[in-house]
């Protein structure tokens, strides 16, 4: 399976990867290919790094918000199946 993929760091800057994968979830898929690492939380996988960029909400009110099709992403990563027609991100944000 083939699927979009874009990271958007605290400045803005955008980096896009094309994934190849034969995982089911993009969780699954991105933790192979070590683009995301977190920590397993009462909603599931607490993304705290992506692309190798800390994000850690209890430091300064930034954390990595999931997006499917530039909306926000109604499952956590670990749980959203792949589908090839959806380009998935990751944008740092901050409260």
């Amino acid at each position: 399976t083939i699927f979009d993929f874009k990271v958007v760091d605290p400045d803005g800057n955008k980096k896009s990867f094309e994934i190849r994968t034969d995982k089911e979830t993009v969780g699954e898929a991105l933790l192979e290919l070590k683009l995301i690492e977190g920590e397993d939380g009462p909603y599931g996988l607490y993304v705290m790094k992506v692309n190798g960029i800390e994000a850690i909400y209890e430091q300064d009110g930034s954390y990595w918000a999931f997006y499917e099709n530039g909306e926000y992403g109604l499952t956590g990563v670990d749980l959203t199946d792949i589908d090839p027609a959806v380009a998935y991100s990751f944008v740092q944000t901050k409260d």
